[in-house]
């Protein structure tokens, strides 16, 4: 069973690649995490600001970011799950 550590690793290897296969000559993004009372926000760091990546919940389940604080309705994926998403837009790997 995968933690969200491991997913946020995944997130970035991903971006860092989008990022090289890009060629911008900046930064990628940092992502970290904020654990709530019902849900972790995965907090993407681009350029000094800030927004929310996505939302898990304690059983891996993804959600889009409908605020700061509260995720979106229906689930997006699960981090232990073979395809998932893993940035922003709909990239599957």
């Amino acid at each position: 069973m995968k933690t969200p550590e491991d997913y946020v690793q995944e997130i970035k290897e991903a971006s860092d690649a989008e990022w090289k296969r890009l060629k911008y000559v900046l930064d990628p993004p940092e992502f970290s995490i904020m654990r709530g009372s019902k849900y972790i926000r995965i907090v993407r760091t681009t350029f000094g600001s800030r927004s929310v990546h996505c939302f898990l919940d304690f059983d891996g389940n993804i959600y889009k970011s409908a605020s700061w604080k509260i995720p979106a309705k229906g689930i997006r994926g699960n981090i232990n799950n073979e395809k998932k998403p893993l940035l922003g837009y709909d990239y599957y790997r």
